[in-house]
């Protein structure tokens, strides 16, 4: 990995994240990830509001048996909301130890920016759902892309969390899976 791709990956974070100061200052590292997940978190929320929109139009217009699907992501989005804002990491080195090997920062980076992006997409699938739910067909497909692109969001945390967790017991994180394209 060059120092350019790492550069360019932690503009790109700090371009989407405020105040983003990367993990490099141990003393700041726990505030840093605190910041870069309660805005992801909010982030999150924010998509349950056009969710509901479409939940209040299917009811209104006699359309109950299409709500399940759209209420099954709304509850998704509460769980992968509160795992983000609330992840608890126990002890983790990565927060204590003084100096981060490059590699490992670059791996931690590499999942901040994979979740900003997921993050994004599954915005866009969110509004295909609005933009699609005047057909049941439609909303059907809108819904299960929108699904999809929460488990990857969720998927990616999970090894976020566990790269955090479990820093200083693994040699080097497991880089996340590339973004999906559809």
């Amino acid at each position: 990995m060059s120092g350019n791709d790492q550069r360019n990956w932690f503009e790109r974070l700090s371009g989407k994240i405020p105040g983003y100061s990367g993990y490099v200052d141990k003393e700041r590292r726990r505030d840093t990830d605190k910041r870069q997940r309660e805005l992801l978190a909010d982030r999150v929320r924010g998509l349950k509001g056009p969710i509901n929109e479409v939940m209040r139009d299917l009811s209104t217009g006699g359309r109950l048996f299409e709500i399940g699907p759209v209420d099954h992501l709304t509850k998704k989005l509460d769980r992968v909301e509160n795992r983000i804002r609330y992840a608890s990491y126990g002890y983790s080195g990565f927060f204590d130890v003084v100096k981060i090997q490059q590699a490992q920062l670059d791996a931690i980076y590499q999942f901040d920016l994979s979740l900003v992006e997921q993050v994004d997409a599954l915005e866009a699938k969110v509004n295909e759902l609005k933009s699609n739910a005047g057909t049941a067909d439609g909303l059907k497909a809108a819904a299960a892309a929108a699904e999809g692109a929460i488990d990857q969001l969720e998927h990616t945390f999970d090894g976020r969390y566990n790269a955090v967790n479990n820093f200083g017991q693994e040699a080097v994180p497991q880089e996340p899976a590339p973004l999906f394209n559809s």
